[in-house]
């Protein structure tokens, strides 16, 4: 089941194929992006998708773990950041304005944060090991997706 802030996400996601069909001609190719742009940017959001997902059986796995209970917290609080600039950017979209680079800014510090935190959580359960390597994967394909927006959508 989606939390509120996947269904966010989708949320997001959609508002971002909306804008690649509705989006005003003056707005440059960097806003609405072509065909690449677009799926990397759904890439990006899925994969945070999916690491909110992970980060949430971490969370449950981790409960009675006061040490890597505060890892999870701040990967929450870096997917939360990921979350805001995602909003900016989308919200800048909508509003035929140039997205701002602190959002994107906003967006990679978020997934370096939640990435770093990840990095510290130590287990000797089999299953907290593999959802923290699933998260790490899921992390860094939502920053190299990333990336590849930045890259693309010009």
């Amino acid at each position: 089941m989606f939390t509120s802030f996947s269904a966010s996400f989708c949320a997001i996601v959609a508002l971002s194929a909306a804008v690649v069909s509705a989006a005003p001609p003056q707005l440059s190719a960097r806003q609405v992006g072509d065909l690449q742009c677009n799926i990397d940017r759904v890439k990006t959001v899925g994969s945070v998708i999916q690491a909110l997902v992970t980060t949430r059986n971490l969370t449950q796995q981790l409960s009675s773990d006061s040490v890597n209970s505060a890892h999870v917290a701040d990967i929450t609080g870096g997917l939360n950041q990921v979350q805001d600039g995602i909003a900016v950017i989308v919200g800048a979209i909508f509003d035929g304005q140039k997205a701002p680079n602190e959002a994107r800014t906003e967006v990679g510090d978020g997934l370096s944060t939640a990435f770093d935190a990840a990095s510290n959580i130590t287990s000797t359960d089999p299953a907290v090991v593999a959802n923290v390597d699933q998260l790490k994967t899921e992390l860094q394909a939502a920053s190299f997706a990333g990336d590849n927006v930045v890259d693309e959508c010009h």
